[in-house]
């Protein structure tokens, strides 16, 4: 047991650490008073002095609910001012385009470097996605990019497809296919048509990914070091490609542009699901059967070449897989449970949703105040694409209660290239193999793990799932 006497304040050491906490709860405290004087949202009970409301890391779903039971609240996260916005304020959250989701991000992801504007455009780049970013990225995504290459984008995902193990991990080999693919459309080609630097990268942005999906120390030096010989070959390369460096940079936006819902895992659930539920498997089997017969019937070709003859238009119409699009709809709904998070980078204090916004303030809001609330959806934790119907039409009951791609101003800019891959992996998966889940001793799964809502960003199953693939005949 520790006995504190008079002696035990006397040494230099024990008088600094003192000092140094005085201090840092007046600071502290002046700058929450300060901020308390600037908004006029409540300040959330469930918070410790200097540190903040520790419980939104170990179970942010569960603060952001109990504190907006009530209505708009603020808490602090050491120094950093948050502002938690409820459920009937979404319409606002959604529609004011005066906040930056991209600085936001870099905040509250752990192991994120710190980002401003300043120091981003001495390196060339606005990662706040405005001005010529928008448009560069536009160009990228652009339909006639995307349609004039996709005979390469449909070789490689057949490639990577037909590879797979009799036994494979879904959450880690499509991540595999849909980074190559990207990486061919919004970086370089040459990095794409490389087997062997395309799984380098891999790994650096696997292990970059992780870093927002734990508050754990990023390898930094292990990145810098891959990232840069891949650049370097890349500089080799560069006469060949019609595009600058920048196209690498960009890569690096590629979990923002899809920053709703990550395709490779969107994908992979979807996989999961339709293995777990046999009957919409054979039904999409057969949609998509007869979707790729509209555009080439002969059926002795293989699925990659007859594939080669319909564009990402073809795939995007909104009649084209009405079943695909349902099922697909319900993983996004069901398996996406994530916050989003809104900075406050005007330089001034803005008024959203009724409450005073101060400049450097971060506005956040979860997906699961709709997706997982009976509120707007019956049974919200069953797997159940029939909601999505014309009968049934749940998402419609009330405004803003699907929240997939993003909505209103902050919509996902790459989610018609997200469709396309996960469209286009799903077509070859179900005309490929005979599906079902199983544990990783091989044992069937019947279900798939229930959704973690406190994960921070979209993230594959604490329990590992597989899949058993059986090649059709």
């Amino acid at each position: 047991m520790l006995h504190l006497t008079s002696s035990s304040f006397s040494t230099p050491l024990t008088l600094l650490a003192l000092v140094a906490v005085f201090f840092a709860l007046r600071v502290r405290a002046r700058k929450a008073w300060n901020l308390k004087s600037q908004h006029n949202a409540p300040c959330t009970s469930l918070t410790y002095p200097i540190l903040g409301t520790l419980q939104y890391f170990s179970g942010h779903w569960d603060f952001l609910r109990r504190a907006t039971a009530e209505g708009t609240v603020s808490f602090h996260l050491a120094s950093q001012q948050c502002i938690a916005v409820p459920v009937d304020k979404r319409h606002e959250f959604f529609s004011d385009s005066r906040s930056s989701f991209a600085l936001a991000y870099a905040v509250m992801l752990g192991a994120t470097p710190s980002m401003n504007k300043d120091f981003l455009r001495s390196m060339g780049f606005d990662i706040t996605l405005g001005g010529r970013a928008v448009k560069f990225l536009a160009t990228l995504l652009l339909n006639e990019r995307i349609n004039s290459n996709r005979f390469l984008l449909y070789q490689y995902a057949g490639e990577c497809i037909s590879s797979l193990d009799t036994v494979t991990n879904p959450f880690s080999e499509i991540y595999r296919v849909v980074f190559r693919l990207t990486v061919n459309k919004i970086a370089a080609s040459s990095i794409s048509a490389s087997p062997g630097v395309c799984d380098a990268l891999v790994e650096v942005f696997h292990e970059l990914d992780q870093s927002g999906r734990r508050a754990a120390t990023t390898k930094i030096r292990c990145n810098i070091s891959s990232t840069k010989d891949c650049l370097h070959w890349r500089l080799r390369r560069a006469h060949r490609e019609s595009f600058t460096l920048r196209g690498i940079r960009l890569v690096h936006t590629r979990r923002l542009i899809l920053r709703t819902a990550n395709t490779d895992v969107v994908a992979a659930y979807f996989l999961c699901d339709l293995a777990t539920h046999p009957a919409y498997l054979t039904l999409i089997r057969a949609e998509l059967r007869a979707f790729v017969s509209q555009f080439n019937p002969d059926e002795t070709l293989p699925l990659s070449t007859r594939l080669q003859s319909i564009t990402m238009e073809d795939w995007l119409r909104h009649d084209a897989l009405p079943l695909t699009n349902r099922c697909l709809k319900e993983t996004l709904r069901l398996r996406i449970a994530t916050p989003f998070h809104r900075l406050n980078d005007s330089g001034k204090d803005v008024e959203i949703a009724g409450t005073v916004v101060p400049h450097g303030t971060i506005l956040t809001f979860h997906s699961s105040f709709m997706h997982h609330s009976e509120d707007f959806y019956v049974e919200p934790l069953v797997w159940d694409p029939e909601r999505f119907s014309a009968e049934r039409a749940e998402d419609k009951g009330r405004p803003m209660a699907f929240a997939g791609w993003g909505l209103g101003k902050h919509q996902c800019l790459g989610q018609r290239l997200g469709k396309f891959e996960i469209f286009l992996i799903t077509a070859l998966m179900v005309s490929s193999y005979d599906m079902q889940t199983v544990h990783e001793d091989g044992m069937p799964m019947i279900e798939i793990p229930p959704v973690q809502l406190n994960d921070e960003v979209v993230s594959p199953p604490k329990q590992p799932v597989h899949l058993e693939l059986s090649v059709r005949c």
